[in-house]
């Protein structure tokens, strides 16, 4: 008997700290996103311009996207904007979009856009200061 609740308490301990943890605030949750658009920083802040033309497009293309999020998640304002599409075809539509509107290089911070279908792309680093 003393082994079995030994073993339970052993177990509640291990669980407890993982539990209390909250999942990686950054990352959307794949089922939810059907187009993803993380907002990363090089200790200056994101990059605001190309925050502000997703926000744009999400809002004059209410065909190819259903609903839209946004999720900070650091402290330079760090953020994912979360898009559920209207259609499995809208998603490729808007995961292309979305990319050619986001600068090649990235100034201020990285940027990730990543689709449900597995399609991924990321910024480049900026020039060396």
């Amino acid at each position: 008997m003393k082994h079995i609740a030994l073993a339970a308490v052993l177990t509640l301990a291990i669980a407890a700290p993982a539990a209390a943890q909250s999942p990686m605030r950054g990352a959307a949750d794949p089922g939810a996103c059907a187009v993803s658009v993380s907002f990363g920083s090089y200790a200056m802040g994101i990059d605001q311009r190309s925050f502000e033309r997703v926000q744009r497009y999400v809002a004059s293309h209410r065909r190819l996207v259903a609903r839209s999020s946004v999720q900070t998640w650091g402290r330079e304002g760090e953020r994912t904007v979360c898009i559920t599409t209207s259609s499995r075809r809208a998603t490729a539509q808007v995961f292309s979009d979305v990319r050619s509107i986001i600068r090649k290089r990235a100034e201020r911070g990285p940027t990730e856009v990543r689709a449900v279908t597995g399609q991924v792309w990321n910024s480049q680093p900026g020039p060396p200061r």
